[in-house]
C-alpha cells in the first residue's frame, strides 16, 4: 500500500512538473495562447528595453545589469546606452535571455538602438528610437520528460530517450519608440514587431505589441543648488498585444539617495492582479534595486512569486555647459 501512495505522488508531481512545461511553452512562442510576451517584473529595471527612446536621456553613459527569477522562468540582461553629443543622437545595445522551465525553453534576444534627440523648450524634449532586434527561440528536448521516459511502475524517469526534435526559430525584428520629456510630465509610445503588422497573426509567431505610458512628475528643489532632491511621479502603462489588454499602475519616489517604486499589473483577460514593488539606492555612480512580485489570481493557488535584481552603472558622464543650448536630462 505504501509502495502504491508513493508511485502515486510520484506520477502527480510529474504530470504538474509536465504541466508547467507546457504552458512554459506555449508563452514562449505566443502560439496558441497568445499572451502578452515575458518582461521584467519591474518595467523601469531595463528602461530602454521597456522604450527604445529612453536610450541617451542621461547626462552619462549607463551599463545595466538585471536579473529576474520567476517562478517559471529566469531573465537575464544586459544594456548599455549612452548619448553622443556631436550627433545630437543616442545609441543603446540590449543582450537579454530569458530560460524557461529549467533551460528547456530559451529565448535569446540582442538588440541595437538608434535615438535621435530634438528639444522643444526649456527642460523640454522629444526623443525618438528605432530597434532593430535578432531574435533566436528553442527548445532543449533534453531537458523535457516525455511518456516513454516514465516507468509506470516505480516512477523512475530514462533520460535517454526523446519524442520530438525542434528547430531553432530566428528572426529579426523592428521596434519605434518616442518620449517627451520634461520636469513635470513624461510620455511615451512605442511598437514592438512592426515587421509582424503587415503579416498575418497565423503566420507568425510574433504578435505586435502596443504600449502607451504617462507620468506626472511632481518635485521638490533644494533652494541652494536647484537640484531635486524628492521626486514622486504616478504613471499609467497600457499594454496591447493580440487582443490581450494590461493596464498598469504605478508611481516611482526618488528621494535623496533611495529609490522606491509600486506598481500593480492588471491583466484585464486573466482577470490577474500582480503587485510590484522595488526597493533601491542611488549612491553616486551607482544604482542598486531589489522587486518582489507576488502575483494574485483566482486560477492558480500555487505561490508565483518574483524577484529581481538590478545594478546600474553611469560612467563618462558629460560636463555641463554654460550655453543656451543645453539639452535637459531626466534621470528615470
Amino acid at each position: 500500500m505504501f509502495i502504491i501512495n508513493k508511485i502515486n505522488i510520484v506520477f502527480k508531481y510529474i504530470v504538474v512538473k509536465r504541466f508547467i512545461t507546457i504552458l512554459s511553452i506555449f508563452f514562449s512562442f505566443f502560439y496558441s495562447l497568445q499572451s502578452q510576451e515575458i518582461t521584467f517584473s519591474d518595467p523601469y529595471t531595463e528602461k530602454i528595453l521597456f522604450n527604445p527612446a529612453y536610450s541617451g536621456l542621461s547626462q552619462c553613459a549607463e551599463l545595466n545589469l538585471a536579473y529576474n527569477k520567476n517562478f517559471i522562468y529566469d531573465y537575464y540582461s544586459t544594456s548599455f546606452n549612452q548619448f553622443i553629443d556631436k550627433y545630437n543622437s543616442g545609441i543603446g545595445i540590449i543582450i537579454s535571455n530569458n530560460s524557461q522551465a529549467k533551460g528547456a525553453i530559451n529565448n535569446f534576444k540582442a538588440d541595437l538602438i538608434y535615438s535621435y534627440k530634438i528639444k522643444l523648450g526649456k527642460n523640454k524634449l522629444l526623443n525618438t528610437a528605432i530597434q532593430t532586434s535578432y531574435i533566436q527561440q528553442n527548445i532543449n528536448t533534453n531537458n523535457l520528460i516525455f511518456n516513454n521516459q516514465i516507468d509506470p511502475i516505480n516512477g523512475i524517469i530514462n533520460h535517454t530517450s526523446g519524442e520530438s526534435f525542434f528547430q531553432p526559430y530566428n528572426t529579426y525584428d523592428f521596434t519605434f519608440g518616442t518620449s517627451y520629456i520634461s520636469d513635470t510630465y513624461r510620455i511615451g509610445f512605442a511598437i514592438s514587431h512592426i515587421d509582424k503588422i503587415f503579416k498575418e497573426s497565423t503566420n507568425s509567431f510574433i504578435n505586435p505589441l502596443y504600449k502607451l505610458h504617462i507620468g506626472k512628475v511632481f518635485s521638490i528643489k533644494n533652494k541652494d543648488n536647484h537640484k531635486y532632491i524628492k521626486t514622486f511621479t504616478p504613471e499609467v502603462i497600457y499594454n496591447y498585444q493580440n487582443g490581450f489588454h494590461q493596464i498598469i499602475y504605478g508611481f516611482h519616489i526618488i528621494n535623496n539617495i533611495f529609490l522606491t517604486r509600486i506598481f500593480v499589473k492588471h491583466n484585464l483577460n486573466f482577470n490577474s492582479i500582480s503587485n510590484v514593488f522595488t526597493f533601491g539606492l542611488n549612491y553616486k555612480r551607482i544604482r542598486l534595486s531589489y522587486t518582489y512580485d507576488l502575483l494574485l489570481t483566482k486560477n492558480i493557488s500555487l505561490p508565483t512569486g518574483g524577484n529581481q535584481v538590478s545594478l546600474r552603472y553611469n560612467f563618462n558622464c558629460r560636463k555641463k555647459r554654460n550655453t543656451k543650448n543645453t539639452i535637459f536630462c531626466t534621470n528615470i
